[in-house]
């Protein structure tokens, strides 16, 4: 089968309407409507979402020095969507990161969300505001789809006399499916994405991120191992 034509079977979500941002921030002029601060929202124990200054830790597991929280899944709730099989079927993936120096942490705890301890750290570095994940869904998609027709004769083509749109993708916030990086040419793309590495989270610009992507790498036999100490951490800005 030609690797444009493979279809990746993900799982795709979208964002809540609110962002909440740390109580200790006084509220900007530039802030819209749907910022309220972090005090004004109710989040249950382990529900999933993207940033924010707080996180729900297992009970003596510490906020690793450095890093910012990053992201929280609910795993009971996006395992009915994996058709690989390869998500555990319950428990919390917690993600810490420092984003200029591509590192970070993640943390599988298979503990029940009611056993979680809230962990408040308010800042306003990256990752200081926080979006509740919404609808959760399986979702297909291919490498045809980030192909699209020249503008103009001067745009650089491949044999199909296609242009590879390097933003395409972007748009998608996802577990699994296709690399995102708006840096690279699209035979890098493919040399990850037809590695042994796995999409474990891709944070993107449908409502979650203004401009740039965020991504976690993880080797796939480590995830079946429920091994999260290799993962990568990725920044890419669009």
């Amino acid at each position: 089968m030609d690797q444009k034509e493979q279809i990746f079977e993900i799982i795709s979500f979208t964002e809540d309407s609110r962002e909440y941002y740390p109580a200790s921030m006084e509220h900007e002029d530039w802030m819209p409507e749907n910022f309220v601060k972090h005090t004004e929202i109710d989040v249950a124990l382990g529900q999933s979402r993207y940033g924010g200054p707080f996180v729900d830790l297992p009970p003596g597991v510490e906020h690793p020095e450095n890093l910012r929280f990053a992201a929280q899944l609910d795993l009971s709730k996006f395992s009915p969507f994996d058709k690989s099989g390869l998500l555990p079927k319950k428990g919390q993936l917690i993600f810490f990161a420092e984003i200029l120096s591509d590192t970070g942490k993640v943390i599988y705890a298979d503990v029940a969300n009611e056993q979680l301890v809230r962990i408040t750290k308010e800042h306003e570095d990256n990752f200081y505001t926080g979006i509740l994940i919404d609808q959760i869904y399986t979702d297909t998609e291919t490498f045809a789809e980030r192909y699209h027709e020249p503008d103009d004769e001067d745009e650089e083509t491949n044999e199909d006399g296609l242009v590879w749109g390097y933003f395409f993708g972007c748009e998608k916030s996802k577990i699994f499916g296709i690399y995102t990086n708006c840096q690279l040419q699209d035979e890098e793309i493919k040399e990850i994405t037809f590695s042994d590495k796995v999409v474990l989270l891709q944070i993107g610009e449908n409502g979650f991120n203004d401009e740039g992507v965020f991504s976690v790498l993880i080797p796939k036999k480590d995830l079946k191992n429920l091994n999260f100490d290799n993962c990568e951490f990725v920044w890419a800005q669009s």
